[in-house]
């Protein structure tokens, strides 16, 4: 029986914003890894992220932002906020607040170019700070 898929790194407001704006390439380049390893990663959107990214769009950049996690061959999956965890991600805030909690439970790496923010609520070894955003 084939392994399930594992989360391997989540994405932030700060990512999903630079990807969709193209002033992030390094957020590309790690989907292309994940890609890479043939189905066995994927690429975790927690889905307050997504909605807060997509508000601060123009249109074009949402279209980006929504073909990212709507391709039918994408690596990339949405995760919801349960109901358990909205009041800490509110008490953390609408930028990292899910991202945080959800590399918390998943373990996976939490890319993002606000490293600083991101090491305050994770251990830093959870951190992949993204530095090539203009």
């Amino acid at each position: 029986m084939p392994e399930e898929p594992q989360i391997r790194v989540l994405l932030d407001v700060t990512a999903l914003t630079a990807y969709a704006r193209l002033t992030g390439m390094g957020v590309a380049e790690l989907i292309a890894t994940v890609e890479e390893e043939g189905g066995a990663g994927l690429v975790g959107i927690p889905a307050a992220c997504f909605m807060t990214a997509y508000w601060q769009l123009d249109a074009d950049e949402q279209e980006r932002l929504t073909a990212m996690v709507t391709r039918p061959d994408a690596v990339t999956v949405l995760l919801p906020l349960l109901g358990t965890d909205v009041l800490e991600a509110a008490q953390i805030g609408h930028v990292m607040g899910h991202a945080a909690i959800a590399a918390r439970r998943t373990g996976a790496y939490l890319a993002t170019y606000d490293a600083d923010e991101a090491r305050r609520h994770l251990p830093g070894s959870g951190v992949l700070e993204l530095e090539d955003k203009f």
